[in-house]
Order: structure tokens, then C-alpha cells, then sequence
């Protein structure tokens, strides 16, 4: 693979004099690949959408704030087209939550809290993305499982603005996701819980750490009634569960994405984080925005 040159979205002299994007039939002549940088802030729709149709290979960096109607056309391109669709540098993809996703099994209740401050007015749609899009994908990952029921709604704790977003999503096997994001959240705050039968598993994605509390007994079942505090500093949670740091399986995140880019493209294969992916979780996040703001007009 051979570097041949780049193009700036964001730069003015790439449009034409009607507002036009440069042609992606003349670009797509350069390169049967395509790299696309998280901090393009104007990707035009229509020039990637050209690129898939030409059979063109597209490499994200990250997830891209598109509806989801935008990419079921996209994956529609893509089968008809061939084009391989890699989306790389996600949560789903990095060593700790690699290391976390082997050692879960039907999970139960996954409780979520995430930091972050408020949304401006009228930003709510894009404050959502930034901040919990990634969460979101992994919640449907996890559970793999159809939704049942979505709840959310916001809550303002100091002002106008929303202090704290509190989403629940129900699914068919009965298991359920609970997440708790803003500034109502203590600072530096990014835990991702999973609970199942018998296991909890902590993972801290500030800290970059994974813990696994399991009960002392074999015989007992962990309840999930029973709050735990993951808070104590004395490091022990609940009389009888043990506390097991976890190894995380280090690894060079963009080295690893590019090999399996290439033997995607090469053998036809699909990627780790593909285009249903983003496509489902752009789904989700379209509901709880119209659930909220259906009934709060102020966000």
C-alpha cells in the first residue's frame, strides 16, 4: 500500500463555485483506498457515498455523526460495490475492552456513568454523539440482543442546561442497560459495568483498568439486588466477593487495524466494527434524541 497524496474537505478551494465537493470520480481515479481522518469536520455525504459506489475501500477514524437512513444507503453501495467499510481507533477495538469482551458471558445488567459537561442549547443531537455514541455500540454489542423498550430523559440539576442524562434501554431477553451521563457526575468518571450471573466486571476507562469481583463461594450466586460500592477504600466490595485485577492483552491498536484492514480488502472479509454497527447505533441514539426532545423542548 502506497501513499499517493490527500484532500481536505474542510479546505474551501475543494469546492466548486456552486458549493460543490471536488468530483469523487476524479479523485477515485488516484487511490482504490481511502483514509478518513476524525478531524474532517465537513465530510460531504455524497462524495463518500460516490466513493462506495465506485468499489473504493474506506478506512474511518472513528465513528462519523450521520443518520442512520444515510448509512443504509451507504451499506447498500457497499454490497453492491464490493467496497470494504472499516471503521478503526473505537472503544470496541482497544486492548481494554478487548481484554473485558472474552471474559463476558450472557451478560445481565450493565450500568454505565461517564463524566462529561453540559450540552449547549441546541446542540443536543451532536453533545449526544460525542460523548456516549461509542457506549451505546458497545451496549448493543454486549448484549446482542433486540431492544425491548428505550427510556431517557434529562434532568436539570443547576440550571437550564442538562445536568445529568439518565437512559434506560430494556431488552428481549430481559436484560437491561443503565446509563448516567454529565456534569452530575463526579469528575474523570468513565466506568462500564457488566453484570451477569455470577460475575461482575469493572472496566475504567480513565484509568485504563479491569477488574473482575467474583463471589468467595462458587456456590453462591452474585446478587444483583445488592448494591455494590465500588467506591470503598479498603477494596472490599461485599463480604463474600474477591476482587481479581485482570491482565489487559497490550497491543499496538493501529498496527493491528491496518493488518486487518489490508486482509479485509484482501480475502473479503468483514470488519470488527463495520457499517451495521454504526448503522444500529445511530438508530438508538435517533430514538432517545426524539424521546427527549419530544417531551423537553428546552434541549
Amino acid at each position: 500500500m502506497q501513499l499517493v497524496g490527500y484532500i481536505d474537505p474542510d479546505d474551501a478551494h475543494n469546492f466548486s463555485m456552486l458549493g460543490e465537493f471536488i468530483m469523487a470520480l476524479d479523485f477515485g481515479k488516484k487511490a482504490d483506498v481511502f483514509f478518513i481522518d476524525r478531524s474532517v469536520n465537513n465530510l460531504p455525504y455524497n462524495f463518500i457515498a460516490n466513493l462506495v459506489k465506485l468499489g473504493k475501500h474506506l478506512f474511518f477514524d472513528g465513528y462519523v455523526n450521520w443518520e442512520s437512513g444515510s448509512w443504509s444507503e451507504i451499506a447498500k453501495y457497499a454490497s453492491e460495490s464490493g467496497s470494504i467499510i472499516h471503521f478503526g481507533h473505537t472503544l470496541y477495538n482497544k486492548p481494554l475492552f478487548t481484554s473485558a469482551i472474552h471474559l463476558v458471558k450472557r451478560p445481565r445488567l450493565i450500568k454505565i456513568e461517564k463524566y462529561c459537561l453540559a450540552p449547549k442549547s441546541g446542540e443536543f443531537s451532536m453533545w449526544l454523539f460525542n460523548h456516549l455514541f461509542q457506549e451505546i455500540d458497545l451496549v448493543l454489542r454486549v448484549m446482542n440482543n433486540p431492544i425491548r423498550s428505550i427510556h431517557a430523559r434529562p434532568m436539570f440539576l443547576f440550571g437550564t442546561q442538562t445536568d445529568l442524562l439518565n437512559i434506560q434501554i430494556e431488552f428481549a431477553n430481559d436484560a437491561v442497560a443503565v446509563v448516567n451521563l454529565g456534569r452530575a457526575i463526579e469528575p474523570n468518571t468513565h466506568n462500564f459495568q457488566i453484570y451477569q450471573q455470577d460475575k461482575l466486571f469493572s472496566i475504567d476507562f480513565q484509568q485504563n483498568q479491569l477488574f473482575e469481583f467474583r463471589a468467595a463461594n462458587n456456590l453462591q450466586q452474585l446478587t444483583l439486588a445488592e448494591e455494590l460500592d465500588l467506591e470503598s477504600p479498603d477494596d472490599s466490595l461485599h463480604s463474600n466477593l474477591v476482587k481479581i485485577e485482570r491482565t489487559i492483552m497490550l497491543f499496538d491498536v493501529w498496527k493491528m487495524e491496518l493488518r486487518n484492514f489490508i486482509e479485509n480488502i484482501e480475502k473479503n472479509l468483514t470488519p470488527m466494527s463495520h457499517i451495521d454497527h454504526v448503522q444500529n447505533t445511530a438508530e438508538v441514539c435517533e430514538q432517545i434524541i426524539e424521546k427527549i426532545q419530544r417531551k423537553y423542548q428546552e434541549v
